[in-house]
C-alpha cells in the first residue's frame, strides 16, 4: 500500500513539474511573439510618421502651386486685354 501511495506522489509530482516547464515554454513564445508584433507595429509607426512628413510637404507644394497659378491667370487676362486692344487699332 506504501508503495502505491510513493508512486502516486511521484506521478503528481512528475506532473507538476511537466505542467511548470510547458508553463515556462509557453511564456518564452508568447514573449518572441509579442516583440515580433512590437516590432512590426513601430515600423507601422515609423511609415506613418514619413507619410505625414511627405503629406505636409506635399500641401505646402500645392500652396504654392495654387498662388503660382492664380498669377499665371491675371498675366493671361492682362495680355489678353493689350492684343485686344492692339487688335482693335
Amino acid at each position: 500500500m506504501e508503495t502505491g501511495v510513493i508512486i502516486s506522489i511521484a506521478a503528481v509530482l512528475i506532473s507538476l513539474v511537466g505542467l511548470i516547464a510547458s508553463s515556462r515554454k509557453d511564456t518564452r513564445s508568447d514573449a518572441a511573439a509579442n516583440a515580433i508584433i512590437q516590432t512590426k507595429l513601430d515600423s507601422v509607426i515609423t511609415g506613418v510618421d514619413d507619410i505625414r512628413v511627405e503629406m505636409r510637404a506635399m500641401r505646402e507644394t500645392i500652396s504654392d502651386h495654387g498662388e503660382r497659378l492664380a498669377k499665371l491667370e491675371a498675366r493671361a487676362a492682362s495680355n489678353t486685354h493689350r492684343l485686344d486692344a492692339i487688335e482693335g487699332k
